[in-house]
């Protein structure tokens, strides 16, 4: 029977080789199979190159699985969907461990409305991998999409089972509450997102809760606190990871955008940079990475991607702005007026150049000199309110009180909840002791989110001041 012993544990040793060798075989099958074509209409020759090579290796060995998983993240970053579904649907079965594959999988379904389809393929990834948010947080998504609130509501809730204060489940249980109706318990998730996320994630959504529940001052507060493009999607490397190969400047840049967007600006500089290599000659990239080293503090490499833009690019008017605002951070009025001076010769109409020059002479007291560029802004530019009211700023400076507050009144035709134009009003009534002007004034400025309770309150003293009593309510 010793004897024996080996010689068994020798054919197992066999078989187990043969097993793993069958599979291997048709592993290597199936991903040979499901490798796709390559489509004629790549037209960038790395991109090409690198996907030849890929196929190659995912037909032939002898790591297919890794040629196939190159593929996939070629064709996906750089939108050949419908090749990245295929290579998708084959490492799923292939590598059935790996949460990446389905996740990644699912994201390209969710995109085509495939709700059904995507949502088991997030349901696996979140199984794989458990601590990932962002597949959890989609399936939550898609599942609600499809109306299925308590599959929603439990994907949520497990997300909040790790992580208490996750705002985009805490918009996701919002959702579902609105769905049946339920706004209270709305309000309650959404008021902690936006606390926890100082109104980017769900202040959208809290103000239009606030409004069925016929709340107008704190659906008022929610648009104070609330910046243009101040939404952030969910952070999701895997997903991102994928601009790493991406060959489309634009897609890059607006990646870069987005984390930068989302807190981190030195990953996001990474992705810009890729950007402006893939397109050096793109004025756009150029201003884009600009701003980003402008936010960095980095003076002398914002300088140089500004300059570039405008070299590509003379007559961009907000690249030769950032470097008017460089030269005054670097104290340098001789430099500052030297940049504005060639800024208004590279883009003469530009409303915003024009205003910038008549403000600098505004500054040196050169009012009649000052007054043309304001006019001029306005000419260029003759439907928004931001000329109108430097040229009555210019007029006030000189105390010509009626000429400033009829540019004033322009201002509000072109944008009547004007704060500043607003607010202005009101003083001018006030010291004209025209109490119902006042009044009619003050009530609007009440009205307006943009307004700051500080500053309506300031406004609010000086009425009682010049009237001997409160402002009516």
């Amino acid at each position: 029977m010793k004897k024996l012993i080996p010689i068994l544990l020798a054919l197992a040793g066999l078989a187990t080789a043969f097993l793993l060798w069958q599979k291997s075989s048709k592993t290597a099958a199936l991903v040979s199979e499901a490798t796709p074509p390559i489509p004629a209409s790549i037209e960038n020759q790395e991109l090409l190159t690198r996907i030849q090579k890929a196929t190659t290796q995912a037909q032939e060995g002898p790591t297919p699985i890794e040629g196939l998983a190159t593929l996939s993240r070629l064709y996906h970053a750089n939108g050949f969907t419908r090749e990245a579904w295929q290579c998708y649907a084959a490492l799923v079965l292939a590598e059935p461990d790996q949460a990446r594959w389905p996740y990644l999988f699912a994201r390209i379904l969710a995109g085509y409305g495939q709700l059904e389809e995507a949502s088991p393929l997030f349901a696996r990834a979140s199984e794989l991998a458990p601590d990932y948010t962002p597949a959890r947080i989609r399936l939550g998504d898609t599942l609600l999409k499809q109306n299925k609130f308590e599959e929603a509501q439990s994907a949520y809730q497990k997300t909040l089972s790790q992580d208490p204060a996750n705002a985009y489940a805490l918009v996701g249980l919002a959702r579902v509450a609105i769905a049946r109706d339920d706004y209270p318990l709305a309000r309650t998730h959404l008021e902690k997102a936006v606390q926890t996320t100082n109104y980017q994630i769900g202040a959208d959504l809290l103000g239009d809760v606030y409004k069925k529940l016929n709340l107008p001052h704190l659906e008022n507060r929610v648009l104070q606190n609330t910046a243009w493009g101040s939404y952030a999607d969910i952070p999701d490397p895997w997903s991102l990871s994928l601009m790493d190969d991406c060959y489309d400047a634009y897609q890059v840049s607006i990646a870069g955008g987005w984390v930068a967007h989302q807190g981190d600006l030195r990953k996001g500089l990474r992705y810009m940079r890729r950007a402006v290599e893939l397109d050096p000659d793109n004025a756009t990239l150029q201003y884009q990475i600009g701003g980003a080293y402008l936010a960095l503090d980095d003076l002398e490499r914002a300088e140089e991607h500004y300059r570039r833009c405008v070299e590509l690019q003379p007559d961009y008017a907000d690249a030769w702005l950032a470097l008017i605002d460089i030269a005054q951070r670097r104290q340098s009025p001789t430099l500052t007026r030297r940049t504005l001076e060639a800024a208004l010769r590279a883009a003469p109409n530009s409303p915003s150049l024009n205003i910038e020059k008549g403000k600098a002479l505004l500054a040196l007291k050169r009012f009649n000199q000052a007054l043309p560029y304001f006019e001029k802004s306005i000419e260029l530019r003759p439907h928004e309110a931001v000329g109108y009211i430097e040229l009555a700023r210019a007029y006030l400076a000189q105390e010509r009180i009626e000429e400033g507050i009829a540019q004033m009144r322009e201002a509000l035709l072109r944008e009547p909840n004007n704060p500043i134009a607003l607010t202005t009003m009101v003083f001018d009534a006030i010291l004209r002791a025209d109490q119902p002007a006042a009044d009619k004034w003050l009530a609007q400025v009440r009205q307006q989110a943009r307004i700051r309770p500080d500053e309506v309150a300031a406004l609010e003293s000086r009425y009682q001041k010049q009237f001997g009593q409160a402002p009516p309510r």
